[in-house]
């Protein structure tokens, strides 16, 4: 084949991932923006996702062990992420639990 298909058809396949991604984006927004009421159970879920994830931030230390060439900051968003794995684990296994039970009382 010849190098100019090659890269004609790299860079049509790169634009239809730039257009993918441009839609991808601002088709939900333009849904939250026209169905506002029904994007509230959402919105709340986003926003309690965030507090887990800066809750589980504040918790984790920025403390940085030998041979890992990351800083002090990475280390701290790293410790919250696995902190916030941990609490949204934590919830799911509470979550369940309370269903079961729930439904053996009903």
């Amino acid at each position: 084949m010849n190098d100019a298909v090659i890269n004609t058809g790299i860079i049509v396949a790169y634009a239809l991932l730039g257009i993918a991604a441009v839609t991808a984006i601002i088709f939900p927004v333009f849904q939250l923006i026209v169905n506002f009421k029904k994007a509230k159970a959402a919105l709340i879920g986003i926003g309690a996702l965030a507090v887990v994830l800066f809750i589980g931030f504040g918790l984790s230390t920025n403390e940085v062990y030998e041979g890992f060439a990351v800083t002090s900051t990475q280390s701290q968003w790293i410790g919250g992420g696995i902190y916030a794995t941990f609490i949204l684990a934590g919830i799911a296994l509470v979550a369940a639990v309370f269903t079961e039970v729930w439904k053996l009382i009903r």
